[in-house]
């Protein structure tokens, strides 16, 4: 199995006198690697030119994990035998 990044975004919570329970503000085109350093730093920006407090920040990641279908073996259909006896041979689907 493989598993790819594809995306991260970080969402903070903002507390203020308007929103006494939080909002909760999303950005998103993380780098992949991003630190917790970094996330809260960015916070503190966020802190800064708002009236509000940061009380919780959280990233999420999306990846996308290959899964590799295992088919069973599949027999070839015998036309001839099966238009002798009347009987409809059975049609093989298309492989993808």
């Amino acid at each position: 199995m493989q598993r790819d990044w594809m995306k991260s975004s970080a969402t903070y919570t903002l507390v203020d006198k308007d929103h006494k329970k939080g909002v909760k503000h999303s950005f998103s085109y993380l780098a992949k690697d991003v630190k917790a350093e970094t996330i809260a730093a960015f916070g503190e920006i966020i802190e800064s030119f708002t009236e509000g407090k940061i009380t919780d920040a959280t990233v999420s990641s999306t990846e996308h994990v290959g899964v590799q279908a295992q088919s069973a073996p599949t027999e070839t259909p015998n036309t001839e035998a099966a238009s002798a006896q009347g009987e409809t041979a059975p049609v093989e689907a298309p492989k993808a």
